[in-house]
């Protein structure tokens, strides 16, 4: 009889933990009519969920399928949205991810559902673009071709001419540009000049967290743009760690995608590191720099 209650006790102890690990409230908005491009809220509400309680480091391995994660919000009622935008039209799903985070000393996860979507393309399929114009009659001409090849001569010459002179007088006259300026150091020492100079002003002692955290983001990003010939100020942290994949080595293409994210998660998400967490990310930005 004793052995049998132990047994019910114990199925209803893991019953409890099961539906404590596992319960949660999931709300996309919209639910509909999304266009290729558009921002979506995922908002996930659980016990002891948090942006501050999330794992920063696996979140950047959250696979939503053909939606991007592009930000993580703390909501008002103490649940997070997480912002997703998608840019492929038609039929797709949200895909399920498991979100974990640590609550009461305790490793937790949220297992999202996943969502079948239609996602709408921004070009009207009534009214297409058109892309080619109509053909347009024969041009004849009343001498032969080598009768003009002269004139073609000379006014290639003229624009040349004219083209190196403007450029002379241009460069004589004007100063170089801060652009130009920068172009003039290597990369490497003006990233490095770069992070002197925001150690030296010292915002994390002004409390200007965001802010230290946007321009060590900005010198990485800067530094990488110079070295491997990428845009990369105007792309988003994933669009970067495609861009580089074929140009330096997977273990720090990976590394700089977790960074410059937890960089984003301050920024964006508002997240407060610690003075040893901001002491340490200034000394990762400047090993990047000076290991690629």
């Amino acid at each position: 009889m004793i052995f049998c209650n132990k047994k019910i006790l114990t199925a209803v102890f893991i019953l409890l933990s099961f539906v404590n690990l596992y319960a949660f409230e999931q709300t996309l908005t919209p639910e509909k009519d999304i266009t290729v491009g558009d921002k979506v809220s995922l908002n996930i509400k659980a016990e002891g969920l948090s942006v501050n309680s999330l794992n920063k480091e696996k979140l950047a391995d959250l696979n939503f399928g053909d939606f991007e994660l592009l930000d993580i919000l703390q909501a008002a009622d103490n649940s997070v949205d997480f912002i997703l935008s998608v840019y492929k039209a038609g039929k797709t799903e949200l895909l399920s991810v498991e979100i974990p985070y640590t609550y009461e000393d305790q490793q937790k996860f949220v297992k999202t559902k996943a969502l079948p979507i239609e996602v709408t393309s921004v070009i009207d399929p009534k009214n297409p673009p058109q892309d080619i114009a109509g053909i347009k009659g024969i041009i004849k001409f009343h001498h032969g071709i080598l009768w003009y090849i002269p004139f073609f001569i000379a006014l290639i010459i003229l624009a040349l001419a004219g083209y190196f002179v403007y450029k002379f007088i241009k460069n004589k006259k004007r100063k170089p540009t801060p652009e130009e300026i920068i172009q003039a150091i290597p990369p490497k020492e003006y990233a490095l000049k770069q992070l002197d100079e925001l150690a030296a002003e010292d915002l994390t002692a002004k409390g200007l967290i965001k802010e230290y955290y946007d321009r060590l983001s900005d010198i990485i990003r800067f530094y990488l743009a110079r070295t491997y010939s990428v845009d990369t100020m105007e792309k988003t942290t994933t669009e970067l760690y495609q861009m580089l994949r074929d140009k330096i080595a997977p273990e720090h293409n990976r590394e700089i995608k977790i960074y410059l994210q937890n960089c984003d998660f301050v920024k964006f998400a508002k997240l407060v590191p610690s003075e040893e967490e901001t002491k340490k990310d200034f000394d990762t930005a400047k090993g990047f720099i000076e290991k690629l």
